[in-house]
């Protein structure tokens, strides 16, 4: 007897069955029906066809599992699904092909430069498919209608569906010719030259209607079914907004932390993919096992805290939990506790967060990841480190996402080092200070397209020089009298950056709190001294009509990742304050590093952190979870009120504020807990908190 039947609607906790060709062989039903009740997941997404059919497929040239014999996997885990009332998705991969499909049509097979087959990187014998060809348009169509018409499935997912490279067979060639009047681009090309930029733009476009096609295609047969492309390395950047806006969902396939990465990086892709597509909801998959993509250790097991954490943080920044098990077999199941743990703290987060959005007074400027320099890339991961270690919510803003900056409550915009900004978003910037907000711009502030410096828009300073070399052995000197100096002790000068800004003119009214010390000699140690005072300005501010700039003539985001300056991290701390007038929505006060968000619904007020404390959190696997005791959240109700739209109020009497409602998580349950109201703020003391800190508000 099936259960109640559950659409792709809502945040799901989502499991994930890659099978291998052996599978058939000895394939546990019973065993993963065990491991979807343990994670309580409500959905299910299978391995289907592609490369391999795990079913008895009808499709010519579709490669049918040579273990599959009588079986028909996909449709046990169907049935299995839909008796639990689990929503279903079934898995296609076409990035490549076996040999028969070679003979038959060479021309679906992508090329190298010089013409020759693309045999597959890492399986030799087989080789990959032209994603924008007849392979992808034609029989990959075929198959997910089949699928689509055979099985009672909510939906279909195509994986490696991106293609790797422009292909370079004859029908993409003639097919980008006639689109853009040029030949694809090679290898020689320059990465950010006319040759790419054109083909980047196309791909873009042709992806998005291979897209269109197959949701279209599976509709044809089944109307209720879709089809959800997983994005990858194609960012929702990539994905043009009208077919973005059709799909029920998007997925972020980041797996898990590569080399040098943080543990926030989960909740980063998190809020990029909903700045550029507000209200959709986003999924992240994450692998049981580590993604060291030079190593390929795919049927392996990350330690337990560390998947636990990647899910955490992932749900903390609003994207559903989705886990993936590459191989049927288990031979290591000690990541099924740690899914258990993760996805039972979201089902406590799920079940109050239903009619929630996030919400935060800091907008952080996002750098498009596909064009950006390191350094650029650099500066945007120190500012994410310093928002986190001040645990400051923030989310993004970018040139696709202008209206965010018309969200109640928003307060502050970073702009960490971003080379250059169109008019338009110039002028949104204009609008949203004058209007009472905050900017602040760390590397001197970038140009605007066709008009100069920002910085000479919004406060009259013309930039004289952008040093972007390394310059050694700099110092900024504290400007007697100046702001932003607090926490610095007797302290005079401290490190300055790497790749500095000169400042022409500047106008009366600013505000100049420090000031670069001249250059001088890193060696020889005699000569390491300054030959005169400090003149020119490095950190600078003025008042724009109702708002206010701050500007950092220096690299200190960037700098940032890369050294960890403490002095930095400081600096920027008073920045920010200052930014918000001197408070914040939401201070945690405690020990520890906590991923902090923010989110408001219907007269609640959510606050998540994810506890990133620990001496792993930016590389490596974590070893243990460090819990914080003594942490304390304290909610300023104006603010709140502010985000929300409107007021905390509503008590018996007008005007009064009315009583608010605390309530803590402990373990995977909420608990009311004593509210603290003094002075407009709520106070609320924590339980000692493990993964996941959360505290909510109602009234």
């Amino acid at each position: 007897m099936s259960a109640a039947r559950r659409g792709l609607d809502g945040e799901h906790r989502w499991t994930q069955l890659t099978f291998v060709e052996n599978d058939p062989l000895d394939f546990d039903l019973d065993a993963w029906a065990d491991v979807m009740e343990r994670t309580a997941s409500t959905a299910v997404c299978i391995s289907a066809g592609g490369y391999i059919a795990y079913y008895p497929t009808k499709v010519p040239l579709h490669h049918r599992s040579v273990h599959l014999g009588d079986r028909d996997l996909l449709g046990e885990v169907v049935d299995l699904a839909r008796s639990r009332g689990m929503a279903v998705m079934a898995r296609v991969d076409p990035h490549a092909v076996h040999h028969d499909v070679v003979e038959q049509h060479p021309e679906w097979i992508a090329r190298t430069e010089d013409g020759e087959l693309l045999e597959h990187w890492a399986m030799p014998g087989i080789y990959l498919t032209d994603a924008f060809g007849g392979y992808s348009w034609e029989l990959t169509t075929e198959v997910l209608r089949e699928i689509a018409r055979d099985y009672d499935v909510d939906a279909l997912f195509a994986n490696r569906w991106q293609g790797h490279g422009p292909g370079y067979s004859e029908a993409t060639a003639r097919d980008f010719r006639a689109a853009t009047g040029r030949a694809l681009p090679r290898a020689a090309d320059p990465a950010d030259g006319e040759a790419w930029t054109t083909y980047r733009a196309w791909r873009r476009s042709r992806l998005s209607d291979l897209v269109a096609h197959w949701d279209q295609a599976v509709q044809d047969v089944a109307p209720a079914v879709r089809f959800v492309p997983n994005l990858g390395s194609f960012t929702a950047a990539d994905l043009d907004p009208r077919v973005a806006r059709t799909v029920p969902f998007l997925l972020v396939d980041h797996q898990a932390r590569g080399d040098g990465e943080a543990l926030w990086a989960a909740g980063r892709d998190a809020k990029r993919v909903r700045a550029l597509h507000p209200g959709k909801p986003v999924g992240l998959i994450t692998s049981v096992g580590p993604e060291l993509h030079n190593f390929r250790w795919k049927d392996s097991v990350n330690a337990a805290v560390e998947t636990t954490g990647w899910i955490v943080d992932g749900f903390v920044h609003g994207a559903f939990p989705w886990f993936t098990k590459f191989a049927a077999r288990i031979h290591d199941p000690r990541w099924i506790p740690a899914v258990e743990r993760a996805y039972g703290l979201h089902r406590a987060v799920a079940d109050v967060r239903a009619d929630a959005r996030p919400v935060a007074e800091v907008l952080v400027w996002d750098a498009d990841e596909h064009t950006a320099t390191a350094r650029v890339r650099d500066a945007a991961s120190g500012v994410y480190q310093v928002l986190v270690e001040l645990g400051v919510p923030f989310e993004y803003v970018g040139p696709g996402s202008l209206s965010a900056l018309a969200r109640p409550g928003v307060r502050l915009v970073v702009l960490p080092e971003v080379p250059s900004l169109d008019a338009a978003a110039a002028d949104a910037l204009r609008v949203f200070v004058e209007g009472g907000g905050s900017l602040l711009l760390t590397g001197g502030g970038p140009d605007v397209v066709g008009r100069g410096a920002l910085v000479a828009d919004l406060l009259g300073v013309d930039v004289a020089e952008r040093r972007e070399g390394i310059v050694r052995n700099n110092y900024v000197q504290r400007e007697p009298g100046g702001a932003v100096q607090d926490g610095f002790g007797d302290a005079r000068r401290i490190v300055g950056g790497t790749r500095l800004v000169r400042f022409g003119s500047t106008p009366d009214g600013l505000d100049v709190s420090w000031r670069f010390v001249p250059d001088h000699p890193d060696l020889p140690m005699e000569e390491v001294y300054p030959r005169s005072s400090p003149t020119e300005p490095a950190v600078f501010g003025a008042a724009v009509g109702e708002g206010r700039v701050d500007v950092v003539g220096f690299n200190v985001a960037e700098l940032y990742w890369q050294a960890l300056q403490a002095d930095h991290l400081t600096l920027l701390d008073n920045l920010v304050r200052r930014g918000l007038g001197g408070r914040r929505s939401v201070e945690v006060h405690g020990t520890g590093v906590l991923d902090v968000a923010t989110w408001s619904g219907d007269r609640s007020f959510t606050v998540l952190a994810a506890n990133l404390t620990d001496p792993m959190m930016m590389r490596g696997q974590r070893r243990a979870v460090s819990p914080l005791d003594g942490v304390r959240v304290v909610v300023d109700l104006d603010r709140v009120a502010a985000l929300a739209g409107g007021p905390v109020l509503g008590g018996p009497v007008p005007g009064q504020q009315a009583s608010v409602r605390a309530q803590v998580l402990v373990g995977e349950e909420w608990a009311d807990v004593e509210a603290n109201v003094s002075a407009g703020a709520v106070g609320v003391a924590l339980p000692p908190v493990h993964e996941l800190a959360a505290v909510r508000l109602t009234w």
